[in-house]
């Protein structure tokens, strides 16, 4: 069962984050982050890739399909194939890499940054997608972690705001889902305190 944890508007003081709690998967934003996608004197406090395991996870099924086919034409008679063992194989295979290929294209294109002001998601592998929203519309945050997940210490953070009715975009498969998680919190907590000049 996944994990949920949902914190209101009305929970406690959120703790700041320890200088020793950055995850390991901070990326220098001065290399990730365009300049002019950031307002004057926005500072960046996080910015982070999905784990790697990204990859295996979205290509999980069409993995387990590959694998079934194969299994399949290993088995069955021969007369009833169409084509060859061995062409079967091969094409799943190659199907196979494909699909690890393209998720491995969608995890190099993907980031999540974290400022002072606002949350931002960065994906597509053609097109960029900027998805971003500020800290002082975000209602409330969901942190997902699944079965599968647990194991690898990856966790899904979900954002949800008054103006979508319900969560509005997700950092999907990050390292160190509690740590991100606290300081999201913390970040949000500090933007939305009354008097805040941020």
């Amino acid at each position: 069962m996944p994990l949920d944890v949902r914190p209101g508007r009305g929970s406690a003081p959120l703790l700041s984050e320890a200088p020793g709690a950055e995850s390991s998967d901070a990326l220098s934003p001065q290399s990730l982050v365009p300049a002019q996608w950031l307002d004057g004197g926005e500072i960046i406090i996080l910015a982070v890739k999905p784990s790697l395991w990204f990859v295996v996870f979205k290509s999980a099924r069409w993995l387990a399909g590959a694998l079934a086919a194969i299994l399949a034409t290993v088995w069955v008679e021969p007369e009833w194939l169409p084509v060859r063992d061995t062409t079967v194989i091969q094409a799943c295979v190659a199907l196979a890499f494909a699909r690890v290929g393209l998720a491995l294209l969608a995890w190099v294109s993907r980031l999540y940054v974290l400022t002072n002001r606002r949350i931002m998601r960065i994906t597509g592998i053609f097109n960029i997608d900027l998805f971003e929203c500020q800290l002082t519309r975000i209602q409330s945050t969901f942190l997902t972690i699944a079965w599968y997940e647990r194991p690898f210490s990856v966790g899904t953070i979900s954002f949800a705001t008054a103006a979508a009715g319900g969560v509005e975009v997700h950092w999907t498969h990050v390292n160190h889902p509690l740590e991100i998680h606290e300081q999201v919190r913390a970040a949000i907590h500090r933007a939305q305190r009354p008097g805040n000049g941020v």
